[in-house]
């Protein structure tokens, strides 16, 4: 399994540069916050609940934006009993009226935070708020350099040529004969992992067994 120090050395041997390790390491994150859409782990957050008048609510630790969220739905009570309970909301497509029939949508506050909205605004407290989200994958950090990334350990240097790529690109004289030529080898890369981990997903589906992932959008709460 290769390091933060090692994909590191890895960027530099393909492209000599003056990039800081905290740049080069932001880099990596941007190209993981792109692999967890597809290879982070899907969590249920039970955490929110309603406010009576309030539409904003500020997002559960492990939701980073909006587009994290796979689905999201609201009880009917203070006591669900089965998923006949809960009422689906729908993510808002419309940036001029996102305020429609059972929807959520994103604001950013006076501070730069992100918000999540419900509309139309809950009436009554305590009602469970259920979001189903795909987990980013840890964060690499400059300061623990011994870390390794949390996926499969043969595509590693997926990040690494990423790395490379945005190093190419930005500057005072970007590089972009050589930044497109990383992007393409990083594509290439990409589709091989996409394309092993949709061979891993078959053959687990040919095994039984039961996942709650399965039922991630028929059902929410208790009897899902």
């Amino acid at each position: 399994m290769a390091t933060v120090t090692a994909l590191i050395q890895l960027a530099d041997d393909m492209y000599p540069n003056a990039i800081s390790t905290a740049n080069k390491v932001d880099y990596m994150n941007m190209a993981q916050d792109e692999l967890a859409r597809k290879l982070g782990i899907i969590i249920e957050d039970t955490s929110l609940v309603t406010v009576a008048d309030q539409d904003a609510y500020t997002y559960p630790a492990g939701i980073e934006d909006i587009s994290d969220i796979i689905s999201l739905a609201v009880a009917s009570s203070t006591s669900p009993s089965d998923r006949y309970d809960y009422t689906k909301y729908y993510i808002s497509r419309s940036e001029q009226n996102p305020a429609v029939d059972l929807s959520f949508y994103q604001i950013v506050d006076d501070s730069g935070t992100k918000q999540l909205v419900l509309y139309p605004v809950p009436s009554v407290d305590d009602y469970t708020i259920i979001i189903r989200y795909r987990k980013r994958l840890t964060r690499l950090s400059a300061s623990s350099l011994t870390a390794e990334p949390e996926f499969d350990e043969r595509y590693h240097h997926i990040l690494a040529l990423f790395c490379a790529h945005m190093i190419c690109s930005v500057g005072a004289s970007p590089d972009a004969y050589q930044a497109d030529m990383f992007m393409q080898k990083y594509q290439s890369a990409l589709d091989e992992l996409w394309d092993d981990t949709t061979r891993e997903r078959v053959k687990s589906k040919k095994i039984r067994k039961d996942n709650p992932q399965w039922h991630r959008y028929s059902s929410y709460g208790k009897g899902g």
